[in-house]
Formats: structure tokens, C-alpha cells, sequence
């Protein structure tokens, strides 16, 4: 005797399919948008590799400030005094890369903000200045 199916049996299946698949892809495209909220929470950190420097004062950080004060001052043939580095990021890429707001007095005894990027090569016992830009 042949097995055969009523339409209805056969609709109400093919109805569940459709449910599952439309509830599989519901879920699936929630979860996506919660996963893509989470990593955006997250700040700079994944999407491009910077990390804010904690603590501005650290003599590590300091010192990276002063020697782009320096090195600005003999390339521009400028007189500004370092004074602080105001905040901060780093970047590890086979060296340590530091982007830096810092304060410095120009000629007329001004505090002003500059930014500037420094890279840190230990293997080379170096910084090398890439760009040192402002007052801003």
C-alpha cells in the first residue's frame, strides 16, 4: 500500500521549514548586531590598534613629549618649552608608536596644545618624530 501525504500534512511542514529558517535567520542577524554593538563599545582599541595611555605623567611618556619638543625645535628653528604631556595613545607595531597631545610655552610665556607622533624603536635605541602639528 503506498504511503501518501495530504496536502495539509505536507503544507503544515513545509510551513515549520519556513518558521525554522525565517527564526534561524532572525536570531542569526540579532546575534550579529549584538556581536558588532559589543566590539563598537570598545572603542579605538580594535578597530585601528590605539590604546589611550593611562596615566600622561608616566616618565616613559614624558620623555617621548620632551624629545618631540626637542627634535620640533631643531627642525623648525623654534624655542618652545615642554611642559606636559595632556593625553594620550600608543600603538605596538615592532615598535611602540605614540600619538600625543602635549603642552607647551611658545616665546611669549603662552601654554599652548600640540600633537605630535612619535615612533619608539628599542631595537634602534631611537624616536623618530613623524609629525609634530598646532598650536591646535
Amino acid at each position: 500500500m503506498p504511503i501518501s501525504f495530504s496536502h495539509n500534512f505536507a503544507t503544515h511542514i513545509m510551513g515549520s521549514s519556513y518558521h525554522i529558517l525565517l527564526f534561524t535567520i532572525f536570531i542569526f542577524l540579532s546575534v550579529s548586531f549584538l556581536f558588532d554593538i559589543s566590539f563598537a563599545s570598545r572603542g579605538k582599541t580594535l578597530d585601528d590598534g590605539w590604546t589611550p595611555i593611562k596615566d600622561p605623567r608616566d616618565p616613559k611618556v614624558v620623555s617621548v613629549g620632551n624629545f618631540a619638543v626637542t627634535t620640533h625645535n631643531s627642525q623648525a628653528k623654534s624655542s618652545l618649552v615642554f611642559d606636559s604631556v595632556v593625553h594620550g595613545e600608543t600603538k605596538s607595531d615592532g615598535g611602540t608608536n605614540y600619538n600625543l597631545t602635549i603642552a607647551a610655552k611658545d616665546g611669549d610665556d603662552t601654554l599652548r596644545s600640540y600633537v605630535t607622533l612619535v615612533i619608539d624603536r628599542p631595537y634602534q635605541n631611537s624616536f623618530v618624530l613623524v609629525s609634530f602639528k598646532g598650536p591646535v
